[in-house]
């Protein structure tokens, strides 16, 4: 392709003709085009004007060429107004007359989501032809100073547009695929407690977050699912996603500051109050509306074993507890007799001695 590009380009030295007098405009100089994702977006247009300052000959043919220097050709397509496709690349242009090409570039075999390319466009250029019939009408004058039927001699097509090398400017554009819809869903390590166990009847909260990574604005559904891999009943779990149906996220498309293009939520997660202890997975899943892919995460939540009375008091917690409380036994002082006391027994004693006398 690049060499090809090269020598359309060298051919401006030929001797047969001069520059071309058609000179090309496009409407873009550079392009976001969708990866082809089923959804038919696919694709961008450019819109290419071609005007001829030409004066002698009744039409000039341009014959469109699409050249990739990177060597990566998307698919092109050269349409009429009416997009129709060109025959054969080829439109024709009015004595000093504008015509109007489209452009179609597709995003499909080697085009990913984040690549960019180059297209680089050019039109040969070349009077129509038209058979002089063998006379020498005004129509079809073979006269130096009235040659309108396209070749030098009006009896053979010297030089057709496809193979001219009347060259017209190029025309430029820069490529970058884009993946029209899509999202990403992260959910937390642990739950808002630190851990990942769930208690029976109460509830914990998961926090994730969701992200339009696509170039267009979509909206979401949301669904919560809880399993276990050892067939314990689910039935009466509950689980709530956290964000509503329908909820809405601006595309990468849209760069400015009221864009939001991140939401955050939380799952909440209600064991049935008779939940079997054990091992459960939680999934999010989370569905576009405009058909991109299902994105999502699932983690594992833990329903405790319940303790019994025997391993409550082998805890090594309650032994100690347990000990402390005997040593501040241990250490609360003994009392000591009132002072009040000791006046009366010293009464007692002297009434015993008084009665051995």
């Amino acid at each position: 392709m690049a060499g090809l590009f090269l020598a359309v380009c060298n051919s401006l030295g030929d001797a047969e003709a001069a520059a071309s007098p058609v000179v090309m405009m496009s409407d873009i100089s550079s392009a976001d085009v969708m990866v082809d994702d089923d959804t038919g977006s696919y694709f961008v247009e450019a819109q290419l004007t071609l005007s001829s300052t030409d004066i002698t000959y009744r039409k000039m043919e341009a014959h469109m060429i699409a050249v990739w220097p990177s060597g990566v050709a998307w698919t092109t397509y050269f349409l009429d107004e009416d997009y129709n496709e060109l025959a054969n690349n080829t439109v024709e242009i009015h004595k000093a007359g504008v015509t109007v090409v489209k452009l179609v570039v597709v995003c499909d075999g080697v085009c990913s989501a984040g690549d960019t390319n180059t297209v680089q466009v050019v039109a040969k250029t070349d009077p129509v032809w038209y058979h002089n019939g063998n006379n020498a009408s005004d129509e079809n004058n073979t006269s130096n100073e009235n040659n309108t039927c396209g070749s030098s001699d009006c009896e053979t097509d010297t030089s057709p547009a496809s193979a001219s090398s009347n060259v017209t400017n190029t025309i430029t554009i820069s490529l970058t695929a884009r993946a029209a819809y899509g999202s990403a869903v992260a959910c937390d390590a642990a739950a808002s407690t630190g851990d990942n166990k769930v208690y029976p009847g109460n509830a914990t909260l998961w926090r994730y977050t969701l992200e339009n990574v696509g170039w267009n604005t979509d909206t979401y559904q949301f669904t919560g699912q809880i399993t276990n891999a050892d067939g314990h009943d689910v039935s009466l779990w509950s689980i709530t996603p956290g964000m509503a149906d329908g909820k809405e996220l601006t595309g990468q498309s849209n760069s400015s500051s009221y864009a939001v293009h991140i939401a955050a939520g939380s799952i909440s997660i209600i064991p049935a109050t008779d939940a079997t202890p054990g091992i459960y997975n939680v999934e999010l899943t989370v569905t576009p509306t405009d058909g991109a892919s299902d994105s999502g995460c699932n983690f594992d939540v833990v329903v405790p074993e319940l303790e019994t009375e025997e391993e409550t008091t082998a805890d090594p917690a309650n032994e100690t507890a347990e000990k402390e409380t005997e040593e501040e036994i241990e250490e609360a002082p003994r009392e000591v007799p009132s002072v009040s006391l000791i006046p009366a027994l010293l009464s007692i004693g002297l009434i015993a001695i008084s009665r051995r006398k």
